[in-house]
């Protein structure tokens, strides 16, 4: 019968030592998270600040091409050296174009750890009373499903601002 009591004890304490740990790497997880949540949207904000300073640069080299190619024109015949420069413009502008593609794909990574941010609160929230096994369903639960309702964004090509958004 002691040993048998004395057993009790010593699962009642390895449970409660297991949620201790739960709790300890569930809370730690979700600061990290947060953390991360925190460096992908000022990423996504240093992205489109960064491609709109250049889109508006580029747009206006571009037009002060155009306007100084059709000056030149009047004096002369075509300039093909201007053609050049404005297609490499263009281009550039196409190219740059991908940032919402990349913003996109940063959306849907905050999407996927806010989703697991609410799985570990929810695996916290049953730590009071201690129930590691129900802990470890919740966040094994949020692993699982962590991806669902997210979809890659699809960029077959980038053929004059064309990207397939989702």
């Amino acid at each position: 019968m002691k040993a048998q009591q004395a057993m009790g004890t010593l699962d009642a304490g390895e449970k409660a030592q297991a949620a201790d740990l739960l709790v300890t790497v569930a809370s730690t997880l979700n600061e990290r998270l947060g953390v991360t949540a925190v460096e992908l949207a000022r990423s996504q904000a240093l992205l489109k600040e960064a491609s709109d300073e250049m889109l508006v640069a580029f747009r206006g080299a571009a037009d002060r091409l155009v306007a100084a190619q059709k000056i030149d024109c009047a004096d002369r015949p075509e300039k093909p050296e201007y053609t050049v420069v404005l297609d490499h413009l263009y281009r550039a502008v196409q190219h740059l174009q991908s940032h919402d593609l990349v913003s996109q794909l940063i959306e849907a990574q905050k999407h996927r750890v806010q989703k697991m941010r609410d799985k570990l609160t929810e695996a916290l929230s049953l730590s009071h009373p201690p129930d590691a096994r129900a802990m470890l369903d919740c966040i094994v639960a949020g692993i699982a499903h962590m991806d669902q309702d997210v979809h890659a964004p699809r960029a077959e090509s980038m053929q004059s601002g064309s990207v397939d958004l989702f």
